[in-house]
């Protein structure tokens, strides 16, 4: 925000930072006013229920949970560099950031035949990530946010081991003191159950679901979780996952496809390029943000002008 400040990018007095609790502020906003929010679907839900927002009709934008999903196609094989590629994508989504990101992987979908592969494959690299200070070389991946968050990790955790196999991680803790989890892996011996769908847990957790393969089966899966911001594809086969594509596209404000052709020149599915679509429909909130132009159309106003055509075009032209 100093830096933001500093650099004189926007006049003075337009951009203020507050660090700590809003107080009233929600009831302070009129008609003119935005609201746009960052975070859980069940804080959002009381934000847009503020009764002040609701009487002045205050524009809301919300980005809330997000159970993405990453899905495997049935044409990839044990040995195919993309299966290898799919197994580093949801290591690396599970454990940067500690998994406190709103991208990060919670759902993975794999055909029955290839489940036990991809997840002795998973749970070697997971069981391999070092915990600890990030300020060491050695370490990939550091604490969560806080003690609340590590809490509310735990808690979640230990419902979903309730309900699921623990492949790998658990709730225990990793370390004497500080904020620290393990990566954790649960597999779910029917996906169409798993209460991964129902819930997010904000953390180095996801669930590895089997599914026959079908296109039209993974994305009845993914709708599951009733909106979210990206879901994952790999497959090689144009059919097959242009069936995908379409089916998941009305769940997701952004679906992410990998073939051999891009593995190894794509970002991966959790970074967010500006001109795209950030937000998601349903649980995730029913937003935008970024997508170019298109990000600041919630933050404008359309108004129609009717008048004399003359005055017009010499007053607005």
């Amino acid at each position: 925000a100093q830096i933001l400040v500093e650099s004189k990018a926007l006049p003075e007095g337009a951009f203020q930072f507050l660090a700590g609790g809003a107080g009233d502020l929600l009831d302070r906003l009129g008609a003119q006013d935005c609201l746009a929010f960052t975070g859980s679907s069940g804080t959002a839900a009381l934000l847009r229920g503020n009764a002040n927002v609701v009487r002045r009709n205050v524009r809301v934008n919300f980005e809330a949970d997000s159970l993405n999903a990453k899905v495997l196609g049935p044409d990839v094989q044990e040995g195919d560099d993309l299966l290898g590629f799919f197994v580093n994508q949801i290591h690396l989504e599970m454990t940067q950031k500690a998994g406190q990101k709103c991208t990060a992987v919670r759902r993975i979908l794999v055909p029955t035949p290839l489940i036990g592969a991809v997840r002795e494959r998973l749970v070697a690299a997971l069981q391999a990530t070092k915990v600890g200070d990030p300020a060491s070389a050695d370490v990939r991946m550091g604490p969560l946010a806080s003690a609340r968050q590590l809490k509310d990790v735990r808690e979640g955790v230990g419902r979903f081991a309730a309900k699921m196999e623990t492949a790998t991680g658990g709730a225990a803790p990793v370390a004497p003191k500080g904020y620290f989890v393990a990566p954790t892996l649960f597999a779910a011996k029917d996906a169409a159950t798993s209460p991964a769908h129902d819930e997010e847990v904000f953390g180095p957790v996801a669930t590895l679901m089997p599914y026959s393969g079908d296109a039209a089966e993974a994305a009845a899966l993914v709708g599951r979780g009733e909106g979210g911001l990206v879901t994952s594809l790999y497959s090689n086969d144009a059919d097959w996952l242009g069936a995908a594509t379409v089916g998941v596209a009305p769940w997701c404000g952004r679906v992410w496809t990998a073939t051999d052709k891009t593995a190894d020149k794509a970002l991966p599915s959790g970074a967010v390029h500006p001109a795209s679509i950030h937000g998601g429909p349903g649980r995730a909130g029913g937003g935008e943000e970024l997508g170019g132009l298109r990000g600041l159309h919630f933050y404008l106003q359309r108004t129609a002008v009717q008048g004399y055509g003359p005055w017009l075009q010499q007053t607005f032209a």
